[in-house]
């Protein structure tokens, strides 16, 4: 009995971490052996506190799964409390399963006396079936649940919620003072509470996100009221430069026509032109910070200019930290370059079949290869007390999405390439 205790241990703990490879990784078969020999070591360790130090099975079975996730994240090189979320996401499609199993056995034979082998052989089958279809689903692999936990880390919240009432379902089906009769209404009415309860979250989060949404669209309203009416200001004036043009002709030598025009217009394109450019760009939240950052730089002499070949249009960051990215990027270069002879700052952004890139170049003084593995950390600055947290901010959206930051310096120019990978 208590041989088959350890078995029934070790066939869940695989399970999860079966399940874990299969949703996170993608990959069934991702350090497999490692996998089922810390399976092996835990089921023994959760067995020897739990039958022979008699400690409670609740607390031992949190602490191994947070003591797996912590092996496998520095394993794999990920966040331990993002793991963790996403091994209990892994024990709750576990501990669901055997609920199920319970609930079937009770119907089909009005009582839960199952024999522990009995047990053991419907547990590893469906398991098994279950594993299979997962990582056979073409939608499973769609969703990807690492991404998914990283950018909505709210979401952990209604997962904690999950894995707690199952685990109480767990607790209450091991008490022999409890039989399935009393615990199946008690599990309808706790899924149904937290159904109700994740509804009007998911609710309340949605609407919250879309007001955020709409502050941030309304903050740059201002600024592209202001662009347009450049624009047709500049338009209002097209009727005044062709009387000038006709005027140039004629009081102008044969041969000096040509030139003098071309010089005119040559002026008029170069005014309108960092206006009239930002009309071909369709995302509100990057014409407006194009626009914003172009003023600044040209109250501070800085030529600056832009080439937007991509509006970014499924990019996974939301309209707060795509305005945090480029406004900390384009403050940064513009402050930079102030002190330099050469005042330049370009911006491009582009994408790809596998991914959208922000680049940003501008020129520096005084600053060295060695000092660039330092200019993203928090508080890292040579502009005085209170600065170095814009390129921090930036790396820590970097960061949550996967992302990669590129730094390259060709003696004075600087260039910070963002690069974020595109779902499939």
């Amino acid at each position: 009995m208590e041989m088959m205790s350890l078995v029934i241990s070790f066939i869940e703990m695989t399970s999860i971490f079966l399940i874990y490879n299969v949703l996170i990784n993608d990959d069934i078969k991702k350090y497999l052996i490692n996998k089922i020999f810390l399976s092996i070591i835990t089921s023994l360790i959760y067995y020897i506190f739990t039958n022979i130090y008699d400690a409670d099975a609740l607390i031992i079975l949190i602490g191994i799964l947070f003591l797996n996730s912590m092996i496998i994240s520095k394993k794999e090189k990920k966040d331990t409390i993002v793991t963790y979320i996403e091994f209990i996401v892994s024990s709750i499609i576990m501990l669901g399963l055997e609920l199920i199993i319970s609930l079937i056995v009770y119907i089909t034979m009005g009582n839960d006396n199952l024999n522990p082998e009995i047990y053991l052989l419907i547990l590893t089958i469906i398991m098994a079936v279950v594993i299979y279809l997962l990582s056979t689903s073409k939608f499973i692999k769609k969703i990807e649940f690492s991404k998914f936990f990283s950018k909505y880390k709210s979401i952990n919240i209604i997962i904690l919620n999950l894995f707690v009432f199952f685990l109480l379902i767990k607790v209450l089906m091991s008490n022999k003072m409890m039989n399935t009769k009393i615990i199946i209404p008690i599990t309808i009415l706790g899924l149904i509470l937290i159904g109700v309860n994740c509804y009007f979250y998911v609710f309340l989060y949605k609407t919250l996100n879309e007001k955020k949404k709409n502050e941030i669209k309304k903050s740059f309203n201002p600024l592209i009221n202001d662009l347009m009416g450049k624009l047709k200001a500049n338009e209002h004036e097209y009727k005044n430069h062709l009387n000038t043009i006709w005027s140039i002709v004629h009081i102008s030598q044969p041969e000096e026509v040509k030139e003098k025009v071309k010089a005119y217009i040559g002026t008029l394109v170069e005014e309108n032109e960092e206006f009239t450019k930002l009309l071909d760009v369709e995302n509100t939240i990057v014409k407006a910070v194009l626009y914003n950052k172009g003023q600044r730089a040209e109250k501070l002499g800085v030529k600056y200019s832009y080439n937007v070949s991509s509006n970014l249009k499924d990019i996974s960051l939301d309209n707060s930290e795509l305005t945090v990215i480029l406004s900390n990027l384009l403050n940064n270069a513009i402050e930079a370059t102030c002190s330099t002879e050469k005042k330049e700052v370009e911006i491009n952004i582009s994408e790809d079949e596998k991914y959208y890139e922000i680049d940003v170049k501008n020129y520096t003084n005084n600053l060295k290869a060695k000092d660039l593995t330092q200019i993203f950390k928090m508080g890292y600055t040579t502009k005085g007390e209170g600065r170095g947290y814009g390129l921090y901010n930036v790396k820590n959206i970097v960061d949550k999405y996967k992302g990669k930051i590129q730094i390259g310096l060709d003696e004075s120019l600087i260039s910070i390439k963002i690069i974020f990978f595109k779902k499939y």
